[in-house]
């Protein structure tokens, strides 16, 4: 039917990101903020006599506070800033849009987009819409930030371990006050896709920057403490942003070609499991037009050696692009705002000095 039609139509092309103004050559990003009940309505089988069962199950995920500290630090800094329109128990943006293919030698990090319960859930002409707004949303934040020198993620965790760990019957392990994360996607000695064109261990937050941030927060009153996260991620959105500079910048010092780092760093906002960029990585294919050079990089990468690291820290060094991810504890919520002043006074007195 045409009103049938018509909500297809309404729920791919609704905004997919909230955007907040500003000048500050950093763009802030809250991909697990609070987000309207409401949005994920069209998409929901049964919807809207389940809608206490629904936000029973968005709530569960949540980065409770994460939202009142992002919106402190984008007013603080004047910077710009997005967070999501539809809530992460529903489609996860820092995940690839596709798990990763299950196989024995990874399993962390390897789910898609989309959660366990919203495959369960969703109205069956749900999904094509869904992936519309994902793919919108990073769109939006591929353009934001290609000209912007930074790339922060402002999360909040579980107090006492993860909502996965409650959920399987773990014990509680109490958490840091405030943590730095890094990560590099799946950076195992199993490397898939666009994950073999980095160095295990690229890193994007620089250490006078964490430093900073250690120093703010003291003075507001949270403790940093270490990240309970391995070193090995998902694909999120600050490290597409890094992988994208990276690629750009081995172009600029003639480790590839400019036609193949511009169509990887693409890939590293579209699909970091592309085929055809994996054929041509794992030498199933030879090298050819805009693929020209993977080959030789992913070797590069891959072999045992001290090699690839080094590179990777002189692009951090030479680079002039970071990333950074901070996660507060879930019980300071109430002081959010005081966390995220903190954030934007870190950000400030690095760019200053920079």
């Amino acid at each position: 039917s045409s009103s049938h039609l018509l909500n297809h139509f309404a729920m791919a092309s609704a905004p997919c990101l909230q955007y907040r103004e500003g000048s500050f050559p950093v763009l802030l990003v809250d991909p697990h903020a609070t987000a309207e009940l409401e949005e994920v309505g069209p998409f929901i089988q049964g919807w809207p006599e389940n809608k206490l069962e629904v936000a029973e199950e968005m709530n569960e995920w949540h980065d409770v506070g994460s939202g009142e500290a992002f919106e402190a630090a984008c007013r603080k800094l004047g910077a710009p800033g997005f967070r999501p329109v539809l809530p992460r128990g529903l489609v996860d943006l820092n995940r690839g849009w596709k798990g990763r293919a299950k196989d024995e030698q990874e399993t962390l990090f390897s789910k898609g987009a989309i959660s366990a319960w919203g495959l369960q859930h969703l109205n069956p002409d749900a999904l094509d819409p869904l992936e519309q707004r994902y793919r919108g949303a990073l769109e939006q934040l591929r353009k934001a930030s290609q000209n912007l020198k930074g790339f922060v993620e402002m999360h909040s965790y579980g107090d006492l371990g993860s909502t996965y760990d409650l959920q399987n019957g773990g014990r509680p392990l109490r958490r840091s006050e405030a943590a730095v994360v890094v990560s590099t996607p799946w950076a195992s000695q199993q490397p898939v896709g666009l994950a073999r064109l980095l160095p295990g261990d690229l890193r994007g937050t620089p250490k006078k920057l964490e430093r900073l941030v250690d120093l703010e927060l003291e003075k507001q009153g949270f403790k940093l403490g270490p990240s309970p996260y391995p070193i090995q991620g998902p694909w999120a959105l600050g490290i597409r942003y890094l992988a994208a500079r990276w690629f750009q910048w081995l172009a600029e010092k003639g480790h590839l070609p400019m036609e193949t780092a511009e169509h990887l760093a693409m890939l590293a906002w579209v699909n970091e499991q592309d085929a055809e960029a994996e054929a041509v990585a794992t030498g199933k294919v030879p090298e050819h037009g805009k693929l020209c050079g993977i080959r030789d990089l992913a070797v590069k990468m891959g072999e045992w050696s001290h090699s690839a690291s080094d590179l990777g820290e002189v692009f951090q060094r030479e680079a002039k692009c970071f990333t950074l991810v901070i996660e507060m504890r879930c019980d300071l919520a109430p002081r959010a705002e005081a966390f995220g002043l903190a954030i934007a006074e870190a950000l400030h007195k690095y760019s200053a000095e920079d």
